[in-house]
């Protein structure tokens, strides 16, 4: 046996354990808690299978195209306004240089398309300030000019980046909503511009419940920390309420932090109480204990109230960058934060929000652009408040507390990103943008459908098909066993790989496994088999034609798999055709059909070679019983 043979075995082996750890986890009542945690694929069963409701909600791409188009417009004006001198450079547009503007350009919305603007000047002369460059650092393109009057839109990318990014943030809005509800096995796809969401079980009114909160609109806002509040003090160790303070919540004490400047100028830093809980029966005491203290008043959300005196609220949020989504629910980390009861800037003041990079370092950094009352609103906290810490709350979780270094008046913000590793904070800068904008969905969502599937139906379904499935799978190898002895069961082995494959990799891609991926299951099965049978004809073929074994078994393999490669490929193709354009049911039949082909070609002609192989060079068979 030579060095080749050995590599091919080590190929084999490696891929059926890489497979069964992949499909470990998914079989009920067998992989223990450490494999569960450890390995994350999972195999998902369609609604059509496992009952359930699904929800869907189009995407209202027109309206962000809109938004974005008039934000332009705003900025152009704006540009126009400082180049005749009608505004300062630190000065915002009121009525009245609006009005002086319009002595010497107009620039307004094109109601028949939402991605064009006109703009009209005055003086014809004026005309040439819109350059290239002018518009490019805008993101338009010209459409058309004629003397004084220009019209633009916005370029073809910026609108498909619209479109990707509109759905993009909407699906993680939903998700990130339905994690907030701890709902198990969800699915949530996009479908071009629609979000279909998949929910398992049978109670109506909990749909409908998920239905609410995904179409409730973010709240987004800015709060300054209480760090040097004194609510919590009574529940330490010693306190007079210590303990109320249920198992599995602790009262912490965090690292100094900045609370201001003393009147010699140096920084005052104080020591913060914080309630600390961990996994998701910790989160749900966590819940439970802030409701249940006194309260002044609620704050439109179930779990996070006001607690304590003085205005100050306790509100939730991640833990020290352990809400990461590979960290496992019962390892997430849960705290409180200390706020101002007063939102002095909101979501809605922030006009945009992006990664940057800085030129000098490279270090990511979320970039914030705020609309004109946002400015002033902004600059005024955080001139009052330098050398404190203020928090991002979104939905009334916190997602970020950075520190206000220096007044912001410029209208645009810079949140830095603390420790050492780029990957971390770009990955963490990238989530908090997707966060800030949430809180101003650039696209609204609009209502589809809502289907049911009952449970008992999905049960029968289920058994029927895994009764049909198991039988025709045996047959199939009863008959190729009694047919064929030897290399049936050769066949046989090499179907059941071809098998736990086609899972593993259904797994791992996080496809969902519906009815017609099970008729995508059978269909490549059967093409299988039928490479098995061809390759099986052709080395009994040989072998009348007076060939010895070892010798039937290399022209067999190299006469069959032509035709099995072209068999393979135009199905493929089809494949390839029903994934692109399908929809629903049809997708999950196309991605179940091309893990099967690719599956089919890897144990049908290379691992049943290496069979063979082991056989006739191994250890030496002289003859093989092929029926």
């Amino acid at each position: 046996m030579n060095r080749g043979f050995y590599w091919r075995v080590a190929i084999i082996l490696v891929v059926a354990f890489s497979a069964w750890m992949i499909l470990w986890p998914s079989i009920p009542n067998i992989a223990p808690a450490w494999v569960q945690n450890w390995i994350k694929p999972r195999m998902n069963l369609g609604l059509d299978i496992r009952g359930g409701a699904r929800l869907s909600y189009d995407v209202q791409i027109g309206t962000a195209i809109s938004e974005r188009r008039d934000r332009v417009i705003e900025g152009m004006r704006e540009s126009f306004a400082r180049d005749f001198s009608i505004l300062g450079n630190n000065a915002r547009m009121t009525d009245a240089t609006l009005r002086e503007l319009r002595s010497r350009v107009t620039v307004t919305r094109n109601d028949s398309d939402n991605r064009e603007l006109t703009i009209d000047f005055t003086n014809e002369s004026d005309a040439s300030r819109v350059t290239s460059k002018f518009l490019e650092d805008r993101g338009l393109v010209e459409r058309r000019r004629s003397g004084k009057l220009i019209v633009v839109a916005l370029r073809q990318e910026e609108v498909e980046a619209l479109e990707r990014d509109s759905v993009s943030e909407a699906r993680k809005r939903i998700s990130s909503r339905i994690d907030e509800l701890e709902v198990k096995e969800t699915s949530i796809t996009a479908r071009g511009e629609t979000i279909v969401i998949e929910v398992p079980g049978s109670d109506r009114a909990y749909f409908d419940q998920i239905r609410d909160i995904i179409r409730r609109t973010a709240r987004l806002e800015f709060r300054i920390l209480a760090d040097q509040a004194t609510v919590l003090e009574r529940f330490r160790s010693g306190g007079s309420d210590a303990s109320s303070v249920p198992e599995g919540v602790r009262v912490e004490i965090e690292g100094r932090v900045p609370v201001g400047r003393r009147g010699d100028g140096g920084q005052e830093t104080a020591t913060p109480l914080y309630l600390r809980a961990q996994g998701p029966d910790g989160l749900r005491r966590l819940r439970e204990f802030i409701q249940s203290q006194p309260v002044r008043g609620a704050l439109g959300d179930s779990y996070d109230l006001l607690i304590g005196e003085d205005e100050r609220e306790a509100r939730r949020g991640r833990g020290q960058r352990t809400d990461a989504p590979e960290i496992p629910p019962e390892r997430k980390v849960w705290r409180t934060y200390t706020v101002e009861h007063v939102a002095h800037v909101t979501g809605d003041m922030i006009r945009d929000a992006s990664v940057d990079f800085r030129q000098d370092t490279g270090e990511p950094h979320v970039s914030l652009a705020f609309k004109p009352e946002g400015t002033r609103a902004f600059a005024d906290i955080t001139t009052a408040n330098v050398n404190k810490r203020f928090a991002i709350v979104l939905d009334e979780r916190v997602m970020s507390a950075p520190v206000i270094n220096e007044p912001i008046t410029n209208g645009s913000a810079s949140i830095t990103l603390g420790g050492s590793n780029r990957s971390a904070q770009r990955r963490e800068a990238t989530d908090l943008v997707a966060v800030l904008r949430a809180g101003a969905l650039p696209a609204p969502l609009s209502e589809g459908t809502m289907d049911f599937i009952g449970p008992t139906l999905g049960q029968d379904t289920i058994r029927n098909a895994l009764t049909a499935a198991t039988a025709g799978i045996l047959l199939v190898m009863v008959f190729m066993l009694i047919w064929y002895r030897s290399a049936g069961m050769i066949a046989n082995i090499a179907v059941v790989y071809n098998l736990m494959l086609q899972l593993a990799a259904i797994a791992l891609l996080g496809a969902t496994l519906t009815l017609p991926g099970f008729a995508g299951l059978a269909l490549t099965v059967g093409m299988a088999v039928d490479s098995n049978v061809l390759i099986n004809e052709r080395i009994k073929e040989e072998m009348r034609s007076g060939k010895s074994l070892r010798a039937a078994i290399d022209a067999g393999y190299q006469h069959a798999f032509t035709a099995i490669f072209d068999g393979h490929v135009t199905t493929f193709i089809s494949g390839v055709v029903l994934l692109q354009y399908g929809t629903g049911p049809i997708k999950g039949f196309a991605v179940t059909l091309l893990i099967g082909i690719a599956a089919n070609l890897f144990t049908g002609v290379f691992a049943t070679r290496v069979v063979f192989d082991w056989l006739v060079r191994g250890l030496r068979v002289k003859s093989l019983s092929l029926g």
